[in-house]
């Protein structure tokens, strides 16, 4: 993959653009130098060698923040864990402890080895229920380690992991499922209208069908899966459905028999949170069941934050950040959901949301306040006329190549042509108001996924692309026939060329104002 980016950035030449081993700083938006209005100013640490920084000043009247979700671990702290003694660490860096944690320990007849120290069959502990922990599991497992299989009560319980092909005998790419346009009508979405997406979730004969779909999916991954062979399988069915976990739903992808090292007695699993550490000791609160462990990895996933300070104070809340308070009035947010339920009666009956919290090491316990408050989840809606920023890769979704390309045009036209985007005629008030009516609908579609802090995109991202590329001006029909653009899946080669036809209708657009003007 890294020789794959440097080849890319090489042939599109960006090389000479990016700033490498730079770290920002903060981020804040005021008044420029020169007076002629607003501006954003961020500060950075470079290092130029080991031990040695560098701080340095960007101004830019235009800002794209592209930081992801995944740019800082969660890594929460544990009564007891200075006296752990053994490795504790989050998935990110199992490359760099996995020589570690499965090498043989040392013949010591010394004498002096503390109580607890680990022999050759002491297990690893793995906590989180996540397609990571799966694969550190699976990781740990098939080299002949015994694991302790930690997933937390107070969460959301197993992923869902599914084979590649489902719905047999038809044996569809799983990932292909979401770019069927006509397989997108079985899942609720609030910012398209269609006569049979309308028949499907608005009438009580159209939701039994929906539902007759979502169990057939789900029927089809719990019987490849056998869940009910093994009690320690049992213990890994998820606890919600598909149609409520977003992309919280995996491929099973892994080159020997996952369930099979399980059934072999290899892994263990635990259904608890963790009440506290004690020496190569993991203490859980389901009765103080105390686990001989040689190290704890931490499959718990990644902050909502990406640890960057913006200012002045009040900007992250400007900016719809999910971790500061909500800049859309509680009572429009109400109104919002309200039209949804009215529109789209199924999500009435989905689980509660549940969030994560824990305290990390620094002392900060992270809370999810609301979703990503951005208009088509890009920009803030309150400096939606400044032009200035826009955020790209805060939706999850299994087709992030398709999203990422059509996000970027759109970014870049309403940063630098905002005029000639067909949304952009829209007043704040509407603006504000669409946004809050997008937003709740992503928490309340995935409940039991990301949804509750972000966009969650499974059967949504045709609608979605839809959107942004209406927006536009260009089209949404991107297949040879009506027939393919409703069953055939949409592939990479469908959306290109969108750069040079968006030139195109700049260039005729400009070309038919000048002969307006005349």
């Amino acid at each position: 993959m890294h020789e794959y980016l440097k080849a890319y950035a090489a042939n599109f030449g960006i090389l000479d653009k990016i700033k490498l081993n730079c770290k920002v700083d903060s981020v804040e938006y005021c008044e420029g130098d020169d007076g002629g209005g607003k501006e954003w100013v961020i500060k950075c640490t470079t290092t130029t060698e080991p031990g040695h920084e560098k701080s340095n000043t960007i101004r830019t009247r235009k800002l794209i923040l592209a930081t992801g979700l995944t740019s800082q671990p969660r890594i929460p702290t544990f009564s007891g864990q200075q006296s752990f003694g053994a490795p504790l660490f989050h998935a990110k860096e199992f490359a760099l402890y996995q020589d570690t944690i499965f090498a043989k320990p040392s013949n010591d007849n010394t004498g002096d080895q503390h109580e607890g120290a680990r022999d050759d069959h002491t297990p690893i502990t793995v906590l989180g229920g996540s397609k990571s922990a799966w694969d550190t599991v699976y990781a740990c497992a098939s080299k002949g380690h015994r694991v302790n299989w930690v997933i937390r009560a107070s969460g959301t319980g197993p992923a869902w992991v599914s084979p590649a092909a489902v719905f047999s005998p038809f044996n569809l790419l799983l990932e292909s499922l979401p770019l069927v346009r006509a397989l997108g009508w079985f899942s609720p979405c609030v910012w398209v209208s269609h006569p049979i997406r309308n028949f499907l979730h608005g009438t009580w004969l159209g939701c039994i069908i929906v539902r007759l779909f979502w169990a057939c999916l789900e029927w089809d991954m719990v019987r490849v899966n056998r869940y009910s062979d093994h009690e320690e399988t049992a213990k890994l069915r998820p606890w919600f459905k598909p149609i409520w976990m977003g992309t919280a739903v995996s491929i099973i992808n892994f080159p020997g028999d996952f369930f099979r090292l399980i059934r072999r007695g290899l892994v263990k699993v635990h259904i608890s949170d963790v009440e506290r550490l004690e020496p190569h000791k993991v203490v859980l609160s389901n009765g103080g069941d105390r686990l001989d462990t040689r190290a704890l990895i931490l499959c718990t996933g990644w902050k909502v934050s990406p640890g960057i300070r913006f200012l002045p104070d009040g900007t992250e809340q400007e900016m719809g950040f999910p971790w500061a308070a909500d800049p859309i009035d509680q009572e429009l947010v109400r109104q919002a959901r309200k039209d949804i339920y009215t529109r789209l009666p199924m999500l009435h009956t989905g689980p509660e949301s549940r969030t994560y919290h824990m305290e990390d090491a620094e002392g900060q316990n992270e809370t999810v306040l609301h979703p990503f408050r951005l208009a088509r989840f890009i920009v803030p809606p309150g400096l939606w006329d400044d032009h200035s920023i826009a955020f790209l890769g805060t939706t999850t979704t299994f087709n992030t190549s398709f999203v990422a390309e059509v996000q970027a045009l759109w970014a870049l036209v309403y940063l630098n042509h905002g005029s000639e985007l067909q949304h952009h005629h829209q007043d704040k008030e509407s603006i504000v108001s669409e946004t809050a009516l997008h937003t709740e609908f992503c928490a309340l579609r995935s409940p039991a996924g990301h949804g509750v802090r972000t966009a969650d995109f499974v059967f949504e991202v045709m609608p979605y692309l839809d959107l942004l590329l209406g927006d536009l001006g260009l089209r949404t029909a991107r297949k040879g026939s009506w027939w393919e653009g409703l069953f055939v899946p949409h592939r990479p080669r469908d959306y290109a060329g969108l750069v040079e036809e968006w030139k195109a209708r700049l260039s005729s657009s400009q070309e038919g104002r000048k002969i307006k003007d005349t």
